[in-house]
Parts: structure tokens; sequence; C-alpha cells
């Protein structure tokens, strides 16, 4: 393993030590077949860090053409039932969006309206959506997720909730899709793998570009992340590829918070560290980037 990469790894082990929470945090460089983490074959609860694998899933049947990005859906208003994140709930139903436009906003604002049109278009094509997405995982060798539910009800779930009702993953699952989706950025026969074309990794990245919630990328300056957020009553998650300033995929990253106290004992909310530590996370990576 390179220097650089003991130095992040170390850097990494010493942010979460420090914390009153478990991390559990997996860095795979794009290419190199290193890895380096802490934990990350815990079974965690992904939220909607899903939303990656569920973009990819869809776009492979975009690449097969048997959906286009341009196809159309309309938002009901039983759609509404229960949402607490995106925008579209505010929205008067009756508006139709584009496939492209609900993944975008399924990936920025995390609107689980649009999850649920991205859904149904996939349903429009494969008897049981969810088991696509399942079965999308299972190829890519994301052998500990396990897609449970095309929209959960969040707002039910209590603090000490169950993980049995949930979609569940692994921080090793995720960086590996993350890893898969940076080399399909750049070369055909690594998209082909993911069953997408080049174009339509490059849309998926895109699509992580425009989280409105970064926090891995949050303090860095000279790398950008592609992101994705998850957010539980209990845990916080980040995952992303980092990438050059000229958009060159770099390292993918997934790190898992669970069991974050309400308050740590100097009275700063629990919440409010974990987003530090995912700052801290994505700093360090960045000091290994431009120290290879």
């Amino acid at each position: 393993m390179e220097q650089q990469l003991q130095q992040l790894e170390s850097a990494v082990t010493r942010i979460a030590a420090d914390q009153p929470f478990a991390l559990s945090w997996e860095i795979r460089p794009i290419g190199t077949g290193e890895v380096i983490g802490c934990d990350s074959t815990r079974a965690v609860a992904s939220f909607s860090t899903r939303k990656v694998s569920v973009l990819l899933a869809c776009l492979a049947l975009v690449e097969t053409g048997e959906l286009s990005l341009e196809d159309r859906s309309v938002i009901t208003e039983e759609m509404k039932d229960g949402v607490q994140a995106g925008i579209m709930r505010n929205l008067s139903a009756g508006i139709s969006l584009s496939l492209r436009d609900s993944l975008a906003q399924m990936m920025s604002t995390s609107d689980n309206i649009c999850t649920q049109l991205v859904f149904a278009a996939i349903g429009s094509v494969r008897p049981d959506p969810l088991q696509w997405v399942n079965d999308y995982c299972a190829w890519m060798g994301l052998h500990a997720t396990l897609h449970r539910e095309i929209f959960p009800r969040t707002g039910d779930l209590t603090w000490s909730h169950s993980l049995d009702t949930l979609t569940t993953t692994t921080a090793q699952d995720q960086s590996r899709l993350l890893e898969k989706l940076g080399r399909g950025c750049v070369d055909d026969a690594a998209a082909a793998q993911l069953l997408v074309s080049r174009e339509l990794c490059e849309f998926a990245r895109d699509a992580m570009l425009g989280l409105f919630t970064p926090a891995l990328g949050v303090a860095c300056s000279r790398i950008r992340f592609a992101e994705k957020n998850g957010r539980g009553l209990r845990s916080l998650s980040q995952v992303g590829l980092a990438l050059s300033g000229a958009g060159t995929p770099l390292a993918a990253v997934a790190a898992y918070a669970e069991n974050i106290p309400t308050l740590l004992p100097s009275g700063v909310p629990g919440r409010a560290a974990a987003f530090d530590v995912f700052a801290e996370l994505g700093l360090a990576v960045e000091e290994w980037a431009h120290g290879r």
C-alpha cells in the first residue's frame, strides 16, 4: 500500500476514534484495487444512500432502450402521503416530470416523490421493480445490500427502531459500487460492467454533483465530491466519488455514523458532530489526493 494511502488510513482512524458514535467507513482509490476502511462489513440502514443503486439500476434499463430519460410521469396526490424529503410534496398534483428530472431530483434533493416515480418507471418494464433493483445489486457484487421498500415511511420510526423492515447495506458495498461508477466514467469497458454506457455513468456522476446538502466536500477547495446523503433518526451517512478539479474520479468513499447521541457531554448536538466528521473525512481525502 502506498505511503500516502497509509497516512489517509491513519488520519481517518484517528478521526473515528474521537467520536462517541460508531463509524463504519471504506475508501477505494479508483482503479488500483486498494482498499482501506474499518468495520466496513457491518450492516447499517441505508436510508437515501440506497438511491445510488436505484439510479444505476434504472439507467441500466435506459441503456437497453426499455426506458428513455425523456419518458414522462405524473405526480399524484397519493404520492405525497408521508413524504418528508424533497420539494415535490409542496407542489400541486398533476405535474408531469421527465425521467431525467425525476432521477436528478431523487439525487439532488432526495425527493421521495421522485423516487416513487423512478420505481414506477422501472415497474412499467419489469414486473417487480424492487426485485429488479435487488437483482442489479447482486450482479454488481453488493451481496450485503437488501432493498426492502420503495418508499420508507421514516416519519413512523423511533430512535430505537429495528433494521428489519428497512433497506440495509454496508460501507463496503457502497464503496464497491462507487468505485465501479468512477471507472465507468472514464472507461467504456468498465461502464459496460455496470450495464450502462460511459455517458450514463457521467449522467449519474453529475446527478450526484448536484446534491443540495454536501458533507464530504463541503470544506474542500482542491477537489470535489459527487455524493449522496442518508438521514436516519440515530444515523447519518455520506457516500461519494472524490473528483479532481478536472473531474477525474480519484476515490470512492462511504461512511456511516450509527447510534449518534442526541447531545454530546459538551452540549453540542450529536448530529452536528457527525457532519463535522464527514467534512474532516473529505479533507483527509483531499490531502491524500494532492500528496499522491
